[in-house]
């Protein structure tokens, strides 16, 4: 039995390579995220990943001039700050996913 292609075949199987580069591509950015806060005081800095989780938290060596109170309250809203960037730029990735798989 011979197969023959014809060009629609080629056009279905082209859009579906396609469309998983681009998946695989997509995946890659989301792994690539690393959103950077830093506290107006320069004391507290938090790195969150794509899914807003931290994964680094550097405390500057001057700590003695702040309470625990004020430190813990800093640590948060930097942290919030981070993970919000983070999943915004998430969604924006997301959204770039979708439109490319709508329009084509």
């Amino acid at each position: 039995m011979t197969h023959t292609h014809t060009p629609e075949i080629d056009a279905v199987v082209g859009g579906a390579q396609h469309r998983l580069d681009t998946l695989r591509q997509t995946h890659e950015r989301l792994d690539r995220i690393r959103f950077r806060v830093t506290s107006p005081d320069n004391l507290v800095t938090v790195v969150a990943d794509g899914s807003g989780a931290m994964i680094e938290l550097e405390l500057a060596d001057n700590l003695g001039s702040v309470t625990a109170r004020v430190l813990a309250s800093t640590i948060t809203s930097v942290a919030a700050g981070a993970a919000a960037g983070a999943l915004d730029h998430r969604e924006g990735i997301l959204q770039s996913l979708q439109a490319s798989f709508t329009d084509s």
